[in-house]
């Protein structure tokens, strides 16, 4: 048996961004391989929105319905596995990983996402892509007209807070610790009657990831169902500054219009090379991604 695998492109991340990219090459007859840790950043999350014909579906039930129409092409491989690295071999790459053989490839694609950085306080994490949650496009209509909170402590907050009241008039700010953004800002959500709680916050009392209220560290327990949030975030992988692909001031990756980084034949999609984050940019951004590059394998 060969030890080592042998493709075009290997696309590291096979969640919608990555399944959208693969299906372009894969009806492009292009021989590719996708890797996959089964660690999406929307595992927790129910039904999915704003994407048409899946408008609340599940995302795993979405992935398996991309896996369903990608397993009739014979020149597509899933592999489940972790990628360790990935190294300059000649004109192409060497992939390496856990539970798969070594990948020589001539170009890859990342689709790894970006991490949240969620904060230590018990029932965040449980909650987590439930009842709090980050986009008011993909989850704003469920909760409509709830008492909704805004976890956020810094500069824009003025912006985004009157952003998210399109969708839930009653909104309060929570800082969880003293004001860090500016004075004329507090003021603005004074006028627009959004209150700011600063007390440090102990708990989310929730059930099942639906919460019902902020407990703070003083005792008091504020009624809430819904918590928008502003979290840090963090590259899922450190495997494309190892290769040495450009990273912005927000973190994001930097690309072309085309999905391309400045590294040759490396490409990056989804929400680690871009500011929106949903299902339906994911698939955009994949889709655009694979095209383009099979062009550029062509013309090259």
């Amino acid at each position: 048996m060969e030890s080592i695998q042998k493709v075009e492109v290997t696309i590291i991340g096979g969640s919608f961004s990555g399944l959208s990219a693969a299906l372009s090459l894969a009806r492009s007859l292009r021989k590719i391989i996708v890797i996959d840790a089964e660690r999406p950043c929307n595992k927790t999350t129910p039904a999915s929105h704003n994407f048409i014909t899946h408008d609340g579906e599940s995302p795993g039930l979405i992935r398996s319905k991309a896996l369903e129409d990608l397993k009739d092409y014979p020149n597509f491989k899933l592999e489940l596995g972790e990628v360790v690295s990935v190294q300059k071999q000649g004109s192409g790459f060497l992939v390496k990983g856990n539970g798969f053989q070594e990948i020589q490839t001539d170009k890859i694609i990342f689709a790894t996402g970006l991490k949240d950085i969620l904060p230590e306080i018990p029932g965040f994490a449980e909650s987590w892509g439930k009842s709090v949650i980050h986009c008011p496009y993909c989850h704003g209509y469920e909760f409509v007209g709830n008492k909704t909170g805004l976890w956020m402590n810094e500069t824009g907050i003025y912006e985004h807070s009157k952003f998210l009241k399109h969708w839930s008039k009653e909104l309060t700010v929570y800082t969880n610790g003293p004001i860090q953004f500016p004075k004329e800002e507090q003021g603005q959500l004074e006028k627009e009657g959004i209150s700011i709680v600063t007390e440090i916050v102990k708990a989310l009392v929730h059930v099942e990831g639906q919460i019902s209220a902020i407990q703070l560290q003083t005792g008091q327990a504020i009624p809430i169902e819904a918590l928008y949030t502003r979290l840090p975030m963090v590259q899922h992988s450190k495997l494309p500054e190892e290769l040495g692909c450009k990273l912005l001031p927000s973190g994001h990756l930097e690309v072309s219009n085309f999905y391309e980084t400045n590294v040759p034949g490396v490409y990056a999609v989804g929400d680690m090379a871009s500011m929106f984050r949903s299902v339906a940019h994911a698939v955009h951004s994949g889709n655009i991604a694979g095209a383009m590059l099979n062009r550029a394998m062509i013309l090259s």
